[in-house]
Parts: structure tokens; C-alpha cells; sequence
């Protein structure tokens, strides 16, 4: 079998791919120029159609290059290493009918190296390097001599001789199209240290959640058995209590609860290895919404909950899996914790996404935990009041369907927790 290594292709960041084009284009511009000013100005024989014939293959070249820019997301290494392979021939070609080494412009062949070097793996750039010294050794022996018909160019002092200048130019340029990619290029580099970082964090967050998921799994068969106990006797002393004791609505209340706590763990063991998304069916927001609102007010009959949304039959529709629904009740049971008064829920949907603000009148987060809630699992409640998980699975579901949770503390005190869940058709 073959390795992933083995049969997946190397492909060039978009930007190194811009980076070549415009080291390609300041290429093109620069000997345009150079053959003006030493034809029209220095007087210098330059055989003009080979020379443009050479600085043709940089513009097709280049055109084609942009080209596939925007039409190919990806191009491989080896595609770019041709790319340069050409324009390591085409600037020969041109060298070669202009002086040869002699010519200033002989050193933007260390540019294109320098960019294959930072591009390329290891494999390509050593041929590419093999390529750029044997063009060179070679223009020291086989090239075109400029003939010129005076030593001093016009209007600068005599000491200055065409070499000088043109070298001048040359390393001008080279030190501007260095410092500029390497900038990039360190930028680069650190956007994708950042990537690398978000992408461990993710990694560490979904392990945590596997073990969690793992866990309550085991928690929800061993749960139920006592769950069934306590159901059993609860019936039994309704029987036999019965209406004169006054305790019959609390009897009734507690077998309620322990109904749903049967249901919760029904619903966690069926969706341990759960469906895939795509499996899942679609209901209407304000559907959902009210189904879930009305579960979590039976395990919460204390709290006091406002419900503000669009007239019903509006409602776009939403992907229906219980692992949402959860994410809703966590945020939902937060509030309910350390909310002093009503529980404001505000619903609104649009083309493109579901939200839902839920919205406490608790003494909201301090500066430090309002970073760490959701991202991490900890609790600012009591000991023994809370696991300090709710926020972390719910951002975790959010996230795994496209959607987000962010929290904010509001101006007038309490905690404004914002959901959105994008919307299906």
C-alpha cells in the first residue's frame, strides 16, 4: 500500500505562485527598459528580434501563468519548476544576444533561484540551481558582444561607464524584490504557525470531546438501572400515599424528571457513533426551536423563560439533530444557573443562518473567564454545582455544523449568548 506521501501531490501556496509572476513581470519591465536605454540612448548594437523573441517567451509565459491562477486553485511543484526552468532559458537567451555575464542583468538569474529555493522542495531546487550555474559558466564563454560607440553615457559624469550603471540598477532592484518576498514570506510563514496552532487546539478539543463522549456513554447504561429504581418507588409511594398527604404533586414531579432523564439517556446511548450529518432530517427553525424550548422548561419549570421570534410558518429549515438541540440547552441551563430574573430568548433567521440570543440577568463574566468560556472546561460555579462542560460541548456541536456561539456581557449586567446555526433548503 502505498504511504500518503507516496500518491499525494505537492502543491504551491497561492502566493508563492504571485511571487513568481511579478518576479517574472519586474523581469520583463526591467529588460524592456535596458534595451530602450542602451538602443536609443547609448548607441548600442543590440540584435533587437531575437532579444524580443526572448522577452516574448517571459510574457506568454506569464500570461499563462496568471492565467492558471485563476482558473486552477492548485498548481504542483513540478509545474512550477518548469516554469522556472523556462525563464531561466528565456533570460539566457537574452544574456547571450547582450553580453553575456557582462551584461548587469546577468544577476536575476539568483533572483528566480532564490525564489525555486523558497519554493521548491529540495528535489527540484538542486536541479534548478545545477540549471542557473551551467546558463551562467556558459554565457562566460558563448555570448554576443555589446558594441557601443562611446565609453560615458550622456549626461552623467565620464566615470560612470555603461557596467557601472547597469549594475547599479540591477542590484537596486534585486535588494527591493528580496526584501519584499522575504517580508512576505515571513508573513507567510507566521500566518501559518497560527493555522498550525488553531488546528492543534482543535485536535486537543476533540480528543477531549471523544473520552467525554466515551464516558458518557458508559455513564448512561450504568445510570439507568437506578434511574428505574427510583422511578419504581416514586410510583409506589404515590399508590400509597395517594392524595391526603399532599405529596402527590411532588410524587408526580419527581417521576416527571426521572421520565426525562430516561429519555436523555435513551437519546445519548442511540446517538453514541451517530449518523452522519447528510442522514440527518430537516425541520422548520421555529419547529425546532419551540420543541427544544419546551424540553428544556420540563427540566427547568423554575426559571422564567421569554420567547420573542417571527410569526410562525416564516421558518426556514434546519438540519434536526439532537447534538444542536443540546448545544441550545446547555446555553440555556447557563443562563438559568445564575440568572436572577427572566430568561430572555430572541429568535430571527434569515437567507443564509438561524440566531438565537439567549440572554441572562446573572452578574455576567469576569474579563478573564469571558476569554475561556466556551474554549475551555472550567466552571465559575459553585463546587459540586456544575461540571464546567456545558459551554465547551455546546461551541463544539455549533462548530462541527458550520455554526458558532459567542459570548458578551451586556452593559446592564448579564451574560448576551449568541447562536448561529446556519439554515437549509
Amino acid at each position: 500500500m502505498l504511504s500518503p506521501s507516496q500518491h499525494t501531490p505537492e502543491f504551491v501556496l497561492p502566493d508563492s505562485r504571485g511571487h513568481v509572476a511579478a518576479l517574472r513581470s519586474i523581469t520583463i519591465f526591467t529588460l524592456i527598459i535596458g534595451m530602450w536605454i542602451g538602443k536609443s540612448k547609448l548607441g548600442i548594437a543590440l540584435p533587437i528580434v531575437p532579444i524580443l523573441l526572448a522577452i516574448g517567451m517571459f510574457v506568454i509565459l506569464n500570461i499563462i501563468s496568471m492565467l492558471r491562477m485563476q482558473t486552477v486553485q492548485r498548481v504542483s511543484h513540478v509545474e512550477l519548476f518548469f516554469e522556472l526552468f523556462a525563464d531561466v532559458v528565456a533570460l539566457s537567451i537574452v544574456l547571450y544576444f547582450s553580453g553575456g555575464t557582462s551584461n548587469p542583468f546577468a544577476s536575476f538569474f539568483l533572483l528566480f533561484l532564490t525564489i525555486g529555493a523558497m519554493v521548491l522542495p529540495p528535489r527540484l531546487s538542486w536541479p534548478l540551481a545545477a540549471l542557473v550555474l551551467l546558463c551562467y559558466t556558459g554565457l562566460i564563454f558563448f555570448f554576443e558582444p555589446m558594441i557601443h560607440t562611446h565609453d560615458s553615457l550622456s549626461g552623467l559624469n565620464p566615470a560612470f561607464n555603461l557596467h557601472t550603471v547597469g549594475a547599479w540598477m540591477t542590484f537596486v532592484l534585486s535588494t527591493l524584490i528580496v526584501a519584499i518576498l522575504v517580508v512576505k514570506i515571513v508573513s507567510n510563514l507566521r500566518e501559518r504557525e497560527r493555522r498550525l496552532a488553531l488546528a492543534r487546539e482543535e485536535s486537543l478539543r476533540n480528543e477531549r470531546i471523544v473520552a467525554l463522549g466515551a464516558f458518557a456513554a458508559g455513564a448512561a447504561h450504568q445510570l439507568g438501572t437506578p434511574l428505574s429504581t427510583i422511578a419504581v418507588i416514586a410510583k409506589e409511594l404515590e399508590r400509597r400515599l395517594g392524595a391526603s398527604s399532599g405529596l402527590e404533586e411532588m410524587l408526580q414531579t419527581l417521576r416527571t424528571q426521572v421520565g426525562v432523564c430516561k429519555h436523555t439517556l435513551t437519546e445519548l446511548t442511540r446517538s453514541t457513533g451517530a449518523d452522519r450529518i447528510e442522514s440527518c432530517s430537516l425541520s422548520p427553525a421555529d419547529e425546532f426551536l419551540k420543541q427544544t424550548l419546551n424540553a428544556w422548561q420540563e427540566t427547568r419549570p423554575e426559571a422564567t423563560l421569554r420567547v420573542h421570534q417571527p410569526p410562525a410558518g416564516t421558518a426556514p429549515n434546519i438540519v434536526a439533530e439532537p447534538t444542536l438541540k443540546q448545544a441550545l440547552i446547555n446555553v440555556l441551563n447557563n443562563a438559568a444557573d445564575v440568572s436572577t430574573g427572566a430568561i430572555e430568548v430572541r429568535a430571527a433567521w434569515d437567507d443564509g443562518e438561524l440566531s438565537v440570543d439567549v440572554i441572562d440577568a446573572g452578574p455576567g463574566f469576569s474579563n478573564h473567564d469571558l476569554q475561556r468560556a466556551g474554549h475551555a472546561t472550567f466552571s465559575t460555579k459553585a463546587e459540586g454545582q456544575g461540571m464546567g462542560i456545558g459551554l465547551y460541548l455546546a461551541r463544539a456541536a455549533l462548530e462541527r455544523f458550520g455554526g458558532s456561539l459567542t459570548l458578551s456581557n451586556r452593559t446592564s449586567g448579564g451574560v448576551h449568548a449568541r447562536i448561529l446555526i446556519p439554515v437549509s433548503y
